[in-house]
């Protein structure tokens, strides 16, 4: 094997290395979503609270949930990457350590219930207690009564803001 075909791989294994490895970017969105916890604190209208989370970033508002979770007592393991996932974005365990995974999902709209039921699936196969379903959306009453004895906790409205309420 010649010198400069290996100087090529080593190259080519940088390049791949520098694609493929952010934890820099792990950190910034982590950091964001602490200051977005922060800032939505301080509105007074909790339609504004719903309204700009609906708006940030959707890896944000994974980092922003995740660390409000640990605030809340919760041992989190965040993901290594954003994609390619299975559907989990996060995984929690609770005093009892007791398994629970996360979806985040921003809906400006009603959640779509196929994706309560593929949730249904993840946390069957990821063998959980248990998965939070967190949204911005709205869900129906008959929604909410389909998933109610399921194992998905439906966490929107009131109940995200209460989340992600600092005392």
């Amino acid at each position: 094997m010649s010198f400069s075909y290996l100087i090529f791989l080593v190259c080519l294994g940088v390049i791949f290395f520098l694609l493929t490895f952010k934890p820099g970017k792990h950190r910034r969105n982590i950091r964001k979503g602490k200051q977005i916890i922060q800032k939505i604190n301080t509105f007074d209208h909790p339609g504004q609270k719903i309204n700009y989370l609906k708006k940030i970033d959707p890896f944000v508002f994974e980092e922003l949930l995740l660390s409000a979770f640990k605030n809340k007592g919760f041992k989190i393991v965040r993901n290594k990457r954003y994609t390619g996932d299975g559907g989990i974005d996060g995984v929690l365990y609770d005093q009892q350590n007791n398994k629970i995974v996360l979806q985040a999902k921003r809906y400006s709209n009603y959640i779509n219930r196929q994706h309560l039921k593929d949730f249904e699936r993840i946390i069957a196969l990821k063998k959980a207690t248990k998965g939070y379903f967190v949204h911005t959306g709205k869900s129906s009453p008959d929604t909410r009564k389909l998933f109610f004895s399921s194992k998905i906790e439906i966490i929107g409205g009131s109940k995200l803001l209460e989340l992600l309420a600092t005392h």
